[in-house]
């Protein structure tokens, strides 16, 4: 089973997206959710729903809810949750926070709790404390990822992330 998520999420590693921004969005869904097979969370958030959060990005929100319907992380169900405004952020297990508010990556990261994978789109995301910063080269899309900062975040993850990455930090 491993073996199909990995070829899955490597036949996604290089996904073309088409049709402007439908298309990158619908990119971006597929890889948020394929992210959350290949990070491991601590035991105490292995209870409840699985939140995924989309800060600022009705239209990924829109296609996130689409990649993830009816599908689990391991056990628990996956909640798509659309933030349009900071102080509406809770807990999340994973939040996409689009570059228009990357520059308040570290205040979200405090609302969000401590457990909790941080992608954005910002050109200096990971720098700001993200751990997967999606990177639009030509008509693909690819990601820079720091472990450094997975491991600030308290999560464990696949050794194929990193490979996988055009970028490591």
């Amino acid at each position: 089973m491993k073996k199909f998520f990995l070829s899955v999420f490597v036949l996604l590693m290089f996904v073309k997206f088409s049709n402007g921004q439908v298309g990158i969005n619908q990119a971006k869904a597929s890889f948020i959710y394929n992210f959350t097979k290949f990070f491991d969370w601590p035991q105490t958030e292995k209870s409840g729903d699985f939140i995924i959060g989309v800060y600022g990005s009705r239209e990924l929100f829109t296609e996130l809810e689409k990649a993830t319907s009816g599908k689990k992380n391991v056990t628990q169900n996956i909640i798509v949750k659309n933030f349009s405004n900071k102080n509406d952020i809770s807990k999340c297990h994973v939040i996409f926070i689009e570059a228009q508010k990357s520059d308040q990556i570290s205040n979200i990261h405090e609302l969000t709790g401590v457990h909790c994978l941080i992608i954005s789109d910002s050109y200096s995301a990971i720098e700001k404390g993200a751990v997967i910063q999606f990177i639009s080269e030509g008509d693909k899309l690819k990601y820079a990822f720091s472990g450094g900062n997975a491991l600030k975040h308290g999560l464990k993850y696949h050794s194929k992330v990193s490979e996988m990455a055009s970028k490591n930090y």
